[in-house]
């Protein structure tokens, strides 16, 4: 869904939903401070952004080191020609709680999935359940070693009125 066929987005807007990105714990006074606004706008404007679909909710971000779960490792999956629609495939990516991103994609495989583990047994455990499930042709690991980047803040500054 296109935000510009259900609402403007005017520099305002674009400060809110960057500012709350970036820190959704921040108060509503602060929030109207930092986006020079008043706080009945502000929260106005969010009750706005909110029912246009645009602020999906809002979530602490945790440091998985620091909860035990250390190993961070991206697989590519190929499904097996057959495997149309993949529901056991899909079904065990909705119930793994290790698998937090999973995307179809081109190229070499038909999916990329994330996952964050607690060592590589752990990891090893949750490749066998996804080999296991019955629709999985071929997998192809890797292994994060160091995060360079890693944001969940979308680049808001490419927004185009329109």
């Amino acid at each position: 869904m296109s935000p510009s066929a259900d609402v403007r987005l005017d520099q305002h807007d674009l400060r809110i939903l960057d500012t709350l990105q970036r820190q959704g714990d921040i108060t509503m006074m602060e929030l109207a401070e930092v986006v020079h606004l008043s706080h009945s706008q502000c929260s106005r404007r969010i009750k706005t952004l909110r029912a246009a679909g645009l602020i999906r909710g809002y979530a602490a971000l945790l440091e998985p080191v620091r909860l035990g779960l250390g190993l961070k490792c991206y697989v590519h999956v190929r499904l097996r020609h057959n495997a149309d629609p993949a529901s056991a495939f899909r079904e065990l990516v909705e119930e793994c709680p290790e698998i937090l991103d999973c995307a179809m994609v081109t190229g070499d495989g038909d999916f990329l999935i994330k996952t964050v583990t607690r060592d590589l047994d752990h990891f090893r455990e949750i490749l066998g359940r996804v080999a296991g499930c019955g629709e999985v042709s071929d997998m192809r690991s890797s292994i994060v070693v160091e995060d360079l980047k890693a944001s969940t803040a979308l680049p808001l500054s490419a927004y185009r009125a329109g």
